[in-house]
């Protein structure tokens, strides 16, 4: 039966080949649309975790480590699954392939809110929630309809918690914030007009729960007491082997378009997300078929990448992105004086480090914004840069001797780094120090276990340098990576010029165009200050079997929805079947 229904779909497929030429030919050439796969309910999705989930609760743990979440959990708004690809039906504007710091308000839509106002003023959003959302059919909820007071006890516990979303990301704002009940479909938050920016971001971020399931649980660290609205029912969690997911046959959104529009999501029986800490064994588990789509680095692809059979994806990923940041804030240290910070710019020779650790292949303008699709209005190509910030990404250790000299240290000097203990980071900064070492600047690597290290990242608290991550795109708009006083300025950057900046974004939003002009302009003379040193990104590769239908290699749909996108996705299993053999 397998070997008829193979020689079948040849035939089917060399029919449907034919057709379209043949309508070309009689159109003048003409692009024709390829006749539609109409979606199939069933199978399961296996996706692959490089760790255990770090939480089944997002006041308790960072919300883009409670993988599960994305799945079980809906929120108030979320990424449009129509402005990407969506199987080939979308409008395209988004890629949708970065793992989940894509928050525009453009890109957006209400997820559990039908609709959302933002007052003129900037100081309230209203939230209309949509009627007929109900709860997973499990106990205290037992498949009641979603209402007001389970939203506003969700939003309370990020304020009242102290590992909440506001008290996290904007505690200043909490004082002069207000949840408010207006009916039973009806939710009003009230704040300072100036925190609009940074309470949109938070909102954008946490999960909704049931309120009577808050009351009888206190939080839900307990897997088993995970009770959502979304697409997804967690059946099963064993730690360090596998996440089992069910479909929840009571969903409520429909599909939003192509050939399936208008059915009920989701199409898959079953999501298992696969706990596989070790690379070499994820790629042998990708390797077979045992799951279905892969993320990866530059040399693992290189085997996958001449597979005729895998579809694939390749992306500059900001999130995880990493950057040299200096204490500029010390008196007396030489990261003060803007001459010595542009010395070690042009005494790194990037363009080496892109070529031995990263194939050659990615960029070196990663910072503060990567180079993608949905942010692409918001900065400058590097052809579009002055010289002299162009001339501090290529190497000239001669000239970094130079301005040493000017800065008063003409013989170079000691300084140290601290980092993650991993071979990624101390790699590129074994390369870093060689390059150092030859305009006269002698670095002490420090690494620290994972605990140590952004325990010290999160406080700031390193002496001198620090290799640490940056925030993604999704906060461009507030300028976090360079003012403040949050972990991702960790170069302790304040500049009039950029705090000016970041007031006139601040009140510019949710006006995107303007605030991308804003933050466009102003990329010329942020980069020439060079406040953190820039280290090379390399492209990631995502990759999948092609039984995963109306998949076009997202990450995230949204501000780290995670594999939120499974409900729109579902598996051909008569061709896995006759792939695999089994």
């Amino acid at each position: 039966m397998c070997t008829r229904r193979v020689i079948l779909r040849f035939v089917v497929c060399l029919l449907l080949l034919a057709a379209v030429v043949l309508s070309a030919c009689a159109g003048g050439g003409r692009q024709v649309t390829p006749l539609a796969e109409k979606p199939v309910y069933g199978g399961t999705l296996t996706l692959p975790l490089g760790t255990d989930p770090i939480g089944f609760d997002d006041a308790k743990r960072e919300h883009y480590g409670c993988n599960t979440l994305m799945l079980t959990n809906d929120e108030l708004w979320t990424g449009d699954w129509t402005k990407g690809k969506a199987g080939g039906y979308g409008t395209g504007e988004c890629d949708w392939f970065l793992s989940g710091s894509i928050g525009r308000l453009a890109y957006g839509v209400g997820q559990l809110a039908e609709r959302v106002d933002i007052s003129p003023t900037k100081d309230k959003i209203t939230f209309y929630l949509r009627k007929g959302v109900h709860w997973h059919n499990k106990p205290p909820t037992n498949g009641r309809e979603l209402n007001a007071d389970d939203v506003v006890a969700s939003l309370e516990r990020h304020l009242e918690r102290p590992f909440g979303a506001f008290q996290r990301y904007k505690p200043e704002a909490v004082a002069n914030l207000r949840i408010l009940k207006v009916d039973d479909y009806t939710v009003a938050i009230t704040f300072n007009p100036l925190d609009f920016g940074d309470i949109w971001a938070c909102i954008d971020y946490v999960s909704i729960f049931p309120k009577d399931a808050i009351e009888a649980f206190g939080d839900f660290t307990d897997w088993r007491n995970s009770i959502g609205t979304g697409p997804f029912i967690l059946s099963e969690y064993v730690a360090g082997s596998h996440a089992n997911l069910v479909r929840n046959p009571n969903y409520w959104e429909k599909d939003p378009i192509g050939p399936g529009k208008g059915n009920q999501l989701p199409y898959l029986d079953a999501v298992r997300l696969s706990i596989i800490p070790d690379e070499s064994t994820r790629l042998a588990a990708f390797r077979t078929g045992q799951i279905d789509i892969l993320t990866m680095g530059w040399e693992p692809a290189q085997e996958f990448l001449h597979d005729p059979r895998l579809k694939h994806v390749r992306y500059l990923e900001d999130s995880g992105a990493i950057c040299i940041y200096m204490r500029t804030d010390k008196k007396g240290s030489p990261f003060a004086d803007k001459r010595v910070r542009q010395a070690l710019m042009l005494g790194l020779d990037q363009q080496r480090i892109l070529k031995e650790l990263l194939g050659g292949e990615g960029t070196l303008y990663t910072w503060p914004l990567m180079p993608t699709r949905e942010y692409e209005r918001a900065t400058l190509p590097p052809d579009k840069l002055p010289e002299s910030v162009r001339r501090l990404y290529e190497y000239y250790p001669e000239e970094a001797k130079k301005l040493l000299a000017e800065a008063g240290y003409p013989n170079g000097f000691k300084t140290s780094i601290i980092c993650y203990n991993t071979p990624a980071y101390i790699d590129v900064l074994s390369m870093v120090k060689a390059d150092w070492a030859k305009i006269g600047v002698e670095l002490e690597i420090q690494p620290k276990d994972y605990a140590t290290f952004t325990g010290i990242h999160a406080m700031r608290s390193h002496s001198d340098m620090l290799l640490g991550y940056y925030a993604g795109g999704a906060n461009y708009f507030r300028a976090t990576n360079y003012t403040g006083k949050s972990m991702w300025n960790s170069s302790y950057v304040d500049d009039p010029v950029l705090n000016k900046a970041r007031d006139e974004m601040l009140a510019a939003f949710p006006d995107e165009a303007k605030v991308d002009a804003i933050h466009r302009e102003l990329m010329p003379y942020l980069l020439e200050q060079a406040y953190v040193l820039v280290v090379p990104r390399g492209y990631t590769y995502r990759f999948w079997w092609p039984w995963v239908k109306n998949y076009s290699g997202e990450g995230s749909v949204g501000y780290w929805n995670g594999s939120g996108w499974a409900r729109y996705v579902w598996i051909d299993q008569n061709l896995k079947q006759s792939m695999l053999g089994r």
